[in-house]
């Protein structure tokens, strides 16, 4: 799967992350986001978190801040622990509001091969990872030409 074919498919989750002048406000947008009716019901999925304007990278430049996958609930994976200070409010600050773009895959090798495919593919576009993902080839337990 490839970044492009992901968000041609993917769902979005309907609230977004957008203030960054208080942490206590930008924390109520981030549980709102994870305890919503969607988040709570979905389950292994692929997943990214995508602000509005994009970021420059090594090579280009993109809107992808992370690329993960769980096999629980959205809810579950992101409350009720404390991860909101997962995507700075710096962050939201210079590149705008966050929204939670995610695919369901039917099992669980599925999921693993879409986030291998999706790290892949945006390291193949920009020559690294994306900001909140584990730099370096641990992230994948392989160098980027064995993938």
């Amino acid at each position: 799967m490839t970044l492009s074919q992901f968000f041609q498919s993917c769902s979005t989750l309907p609230d977004v992350i957008k203030t960054y002048e208080s942490e206590e406000a930008y924390r109520e947008e981030f549980v709102q986001m994870f305890t919503s009716q969607q988040a709570r019901k979905v389950s292994k999925v692929v997943y990214a978190f995508v602000c509005e304007k994009n970021i420059p990278r090594v090579m280009g430049e993109s809107n992808i801040i992370y690329i993960g996958r769980t096999k629980q609930c959205l809810g579950e994976r992101y409350w009720p622990f404390p991860v909101y200070y997962y995507i700075e409010l710096p962050v939201i600050e210079c590149y705008g509001p966050v929204s939670f773009a995610y695919l369901v895959m039917d099992t669980t090798e599925a999921l693993k091969e879409a986030e291998r495919d999706l790290l892949k593919d945006y390291y193949e576009l920009h020559m690294e990872l994306p900001p909140k993902n584990a730099q370096g080839y641990g992230a994948w337990g392989a160098l980027p030409n064995e993938l």
